[in-house]
């Protein structure tokens, strides 16, 4: 944990361990998992590396889906809505739900795609007794840049972050109608 891979060794066209700074080498077990974002993953893999199979010799290049890798356009990002709610009457609920504030703007409109996720539905555990957890969020579609640069302090950085929760209450409360009137414990997260 915590140390910086160089590259993942590929051993007859399957990755096969991680090459760490430094030059050691952690062999794989059964798998390599890669967290890394997608446009990291170039940098992980060789240019170029060789399979052996029924005794041909093959030498692949990967520089061309390097390329593809690293054109990959970067989703905007998200704003969360993370609640704890009284629970009484709503047990005709479902875990996920996915809202689509209005069709005409697209799903990747600023605000207009929201995930929402009440774990508590299957695992009452995760609340105190009578309460829900509630989780909500943009998906990948909250701009960042109306955040850049703001002091997280200023009163700025709280108008504009309770602005832009806003999409995930109404969202929610196309679930739950007195949502607001639930609400025990709330937490707002933005870019």
């Amino acid at each position: 944990l915590r140390t910086h891979v160089e590259e993942i060794v590929i051993e007859d066209g399957r990755a096969a361990g991680v090459r760490l700074r430094g030059g050691d080498v952690i062999r794989a077990k059964h798998a390599v998992v890669n967290n890394a974002p997608v446009w990291a993953v170039p940098k992980l893999l060789p240019d170029k590396y060789e399979t052996v199979s029924w005794g041909i010799k093959s030498v692949w290049d990967t520089r061309q889906l390097k390329a593809k890798l690293s054109q990959t356009p970067q989703t905007e990002s998200f704003m969360h809505l993370h609640l704890g709610i009284d629970a009484a009457g709503l047990d005709a609920l479902d875990i996920h739900y996915t809202v689509i504030n209005e069709w005409e703007s697209g799903i990747d409109a600023p605000g207009n795609m929201v995930v929402i996720s009440i774990p508590t539905v299957l695992d009452p555990g995760m609340a105190p007794d009578g309460k829900h957890v509630v989780h909500a969020y943009t998906a990948g579609n909250e701009p960042y840049d109306l955040f850049k640069g703001l002091d997280r302090k200023s009163d700025k950085y709280k108008e504009l972050k309770k602005e832009r929760a806003d999409c995930l209450y109404k969202a929610i409360e196309k679930v739950i109608p007195d949502l607001r009137d639930r609400i025990e414990v709330e937490l707002v997260g933005s870019p």
